[in-house]
Formats: C-alpha cells, structure tokens, sequence
C-alpha cells in the first residue's frame, strides 16, 4: 500500500507582472480630479508635509547664509519640522549624509507617465513596508478611497492588486466604467485575463453595481445582489426592455411580457428604489459652484487655450528644510523623514505638473479643432472622438477620457463641460455632430403646440427636412439623454 506523502518544493521561474506603484496611482487620481478637488488635496499636502510650501512662505523664510551656518552648527531641524518621536540611532551611516540619489533604471510606467523627471530609486520602487499612497481629502471619502480600502483588506496578488487598482481610477463619479471595455483595456499593458480577473473583483464590492460599464448592468448587479429572479417583471423590464423603460410605453410593454399594464406600473416602481449611479453617494455635492479648469480667449484671431489655476497656491520644495540632508549633525531618524517627505512632495509637483499639462494640450486641441463653434454656436460643432485627440497628442484614449473627466471650460460660447466637445457624427453625415441633432431637436420640442406634441416619428421627419437624417429610435434616445419625455407624457389639455 502506497502512504500518501506531503512535499515542499522551491521552483523559480519567470513572470511578468505589472505594478502601479505611488507614482501611478497618485498621477492617475489627480489626473482625473476635478479642480475643486486638487485645491482641497493641495491644501491637505501642505499641510502633511514641511517639506512642501508655497513659494511665498519661502521667500518669507529666506534663508541666509547665516542661518544656514547656524543650522548646520547645531543641528536643531527637528523642531522646525515636528519629526514623530521615533527611536533615533545614536550615529548615521555615510549614506545617510548626502541628498538622495535619483534613479528609474528597471521602471515601467504607463503611458501617461512617460514625461516624468527621474525620481528618487527607492522611493519609486516602493517599499512593501510602505502604506500606498492614496489621496486624502477634507471632509469626505471618496469613492476610489472607499474601493481601494475594501482591496487592501482582501489582500490579493500584486499583480491582481495593481490591475484593480487600474479599473478603479478608470471609473467615473457615477461608479461606472462608462469608457468602455475596449477603451480600458487599451491602457492596459498587463496580460487581459489579469485585467479581467480585476474587473470581477471590483464588480464584486460595495456599493454594489459599481464597475458596471452601464446604467443596465448596475440595476442589474443590484437585483441579483436582492435575489431577484431573472424571470420576474423587473428583471425582465432592465434585461430586455431597458431602453423603452423612460419611455413609459406601458401598454406596449404589457402585451410583450403579457402581462397589465398596472402590474408593468408596480414594477417599475420597484425599479426605481435601485440606484442607477452607484457611486453617487460619494460625488460631491451637486449644489457646488462649477469652476472652469481652461479658459478659450480669442486673441489676435486665434483661439487660445489658458489653464483657470490662478488660485491655486505656487507650490516649491522648501530648500531651508531640506539642507538637514546635507548636514553631518543631523541624525539618521531626521534624515529618513526629511527624504521620505521630500520624494513625495517631488511626485506630488510633478503629478500635478503633468496634469496641468495634459489638460492644457486637450484645451489647445479643443480650441483649435471647435473653432466654428466658438464662432457661431452649436450649429457648427464638429464630431470628435477621444481617439482622434488620443492619436493628434500621442496618448492612450483612456488619458484623454480621464483627463476631461469632470473638467469644464470656459468660452465665448459660454460653460460647458469637456466631455460636451465630443461627440459621434450622424451616420449619413459624417461632418455633424450628434450634439447638433440633439439641439435641433430640443428646439423643435420647445417651440411645438403643448396639445399635439410630436411623435417620435414626426420628430425624425421634422429632423429630416431640416437636413438631419435621425431614425425615430436615435429620436427616443436623443429625448432620454436630454431628459425629455414622450409625447404622451409631454401632452397638455
């Protein structure tokens, strides 16, 4: 008889696995901050850290020459910097006495950090003692916050660590994927079952339905969630007749579940205590004054693009405290703060600096591209796709799509909202954009007689003679996303 026997075994083999590491994932969340939300970060940082100031605090300390010498005579930095009470070795090591040295030799950033400076090695590496890096701001959670916290505690792979955290930073306000798949895994420079294997994890936390790349799939995830069957009245109305829902085409919707109209009512009354946008519990509040990230001017005939961050603070590295690398007569403990602190002010400017710059170069692009909107109005918008800019700025579209994530501009045509510029052309009219039909058909509904508003079919035959080749169902969708109803519901006697 043969015993069973249990044997360890050490093998070694090769794998690649891809790593966001505090440089990723702080560039990435600021890239897709509104500015309201970088002025409260940014107030946090300075406050977390000595050695980040405002160039005006450093020019009120000034330091001389004279208190450079007496500093580095006596060595009393630690007060000035309020270092937590740590055990201080009585002697540093000789590489604790010069500034720390830079180096990215054997790192691999995504696209989007490809501009970056060097960086400190052992910073960027990140040390596995570390916590990773993750925004902190005044008041309130946010949703990535809330996601990333729930990962750290299922503590999974690395590499499947890294790969959730990618999905998460690609999400909107709303908690939903709304780039798409394919746009997300277009960044992705990891293996696609890695990233798949993230997407399922993401899915699977609260508030449920979040990770949905639709309103559909969120309800959805909420009804399974519940337990409800896939055969009941709701489920069915959200699985099969989701578009028709906004519509309330009761009757329409009865004879095809054959079923009564009251009972489709009921229904989707139930539907209603769901939340289509999961993530909105922690979206700002929606009553908070919009600030513009760009200003478009004209000047001298061309449209330019400004940055709107005149109220943000000029943020410096503060030299005074920083020299404590230099002195010999600074301990080893102080040291160690002083650089750990000074590499993450250095990765805090420099994200912010490449945010800056990137949605400026998409301002520019939007500038020139919509300049016969800016001209004469909606009529003359041009259709734009996060592809076209992607490929004129040499990005990944999923840059571009975080990059106007919640951004507004500011133009002669007044607020708008970046995501507002793009837009698909009509499909028998490659050259107008689909905003342009919407805003037609907005004015048509405007000006029609209340008692016999228009069908969905008028709409599109009015549409027509105007030169807009729109089917009666793009006509449905077009009222759903203006938040139009249908004519019975628009009708009055």
């Amino acid at each position: 008889m043969v015993r069973p026997e249990l044997r360890q075994t050490t093998t070694i083999r090769p794998e690649q696995i891809l790593t966001i590491n505090p440089v990723m994932q702080q560039s990435l969340e600021i890239l897709q901050m509104s500015s309201t939300d970088l002025e409260e970060l940014i107030a946090q940082e300075l406050i977390e850290n000595p050695l980040l100031e405002t160039q005006q605090d450093e020019a009120s300390t000034g330091s001389t020459e004279e208190d450079s010498g007496f500093e580095a005579e006596h060595g009393e930095h630690s007060a000035d910097l309020d270092v937590p009470d740590v055990d201080r070795p009585s002697e540093a090591g000789d590489d604790d006495d010069a500034e720390p040295r830079r180096n990215d030799e054997d790192e691999e950033h995504l696209e989007f950090l490809a501009e970056f400076d060097e960086y400190p090695h052992e910073y960027n590496r990140g040390a596995a003692t570390e916590e990773p890096w993750r925004p902190e701001f005044v008041g309130r959670t946010t949703l990535s916050e809330h996601l990333l916290s729930q990962i750290m505690d299922l503590r999974p792979e690395p590499g499947l660590e890294a790969a959730a955290r990618y999905v998460v930073y690609s999400m909107d306000r709303h908690g939903l994927i709304s780039m798409g798949p394919d746009v997300l895994a277009s960044d992705w420079e990891g293996p696609p079952e890695l990233l798949r294997q993230a997407i399922d994890l993401v899915q699977s936390l609260e508030p449920v339905g979040v990770g949905r790349f639709s309103v559909r799939e969120a309800l959805l995830a909420q009804m399974d969630q519940a337990g409800t069957s896939p055969d009941s009245l709701e489920y069915r109305l959200v699985d099969e007749f989701f578009d028709l829902l906004p519509e309330k085409q009761y009757p329409t919707l009865a004879r095809a579940l054959r079923t009564t109209p009251r009972e489709i009512q009921d229904a989707v009354e139930r539907i209603r205590e769901l939340n289509p946008y999961p993530g909105s519990d922690f979206s700002p509040d929606n009553n908070q004054v919009i600030i513009p990230d760009l200003i478009i001017e004209k000047v001298e005939g061309e449209y330019i693009a400004l940055l709107n961050d005149s109220r943000f603070p000029v943020l410096v590295i503060s030299e005074r405290n920083r020299r404590i690398l230099e002195s010999p007569h600074s301990d080893r403990a102080v040291k160690k703060y002083v650089r750990e602190n000074y590499a993450r002010a250095s990765f805090f400017l420099q994200s912010i600096r490449q945010r800056q710059r990137t949605v400026l170069q998409i301002g520019q692009f939007i500038a020139d591209y919509q300049r016969s909107y800016f001209d004469d109005g909606i009529e003359a918008l041009r259709p734009l796709t996060l592809k076209q800019v992607a490929d004129e700025l040499d990005r990944n579209q999923s840059t571009i799509s975080r990059a106007i994530n919640g951004k507004y501009l500011d133009s002669p045509q007044g607020v708008q909202e970046l995501a507002f510029f793009f837009s698909r052309s009509l499909t028998e009219a490659g050259d107008v954009s689909t905003r342009v039909a919407q805003e037609e058909l907005r004015r048509i509904i405007e000006e029609e007689d209340p008692s016999r508003p228009y069908s969905d079919a008028d709409l599109s035959a009015l549409l027509r003679a105007k030169g807009l080749v729109v089917k009666r169902r793009t006509v449905a969708n077009y009222r759903k996303l203006l938040d139009i109803p249908s004519a019975s519901n628009r009708r009055r006697y």
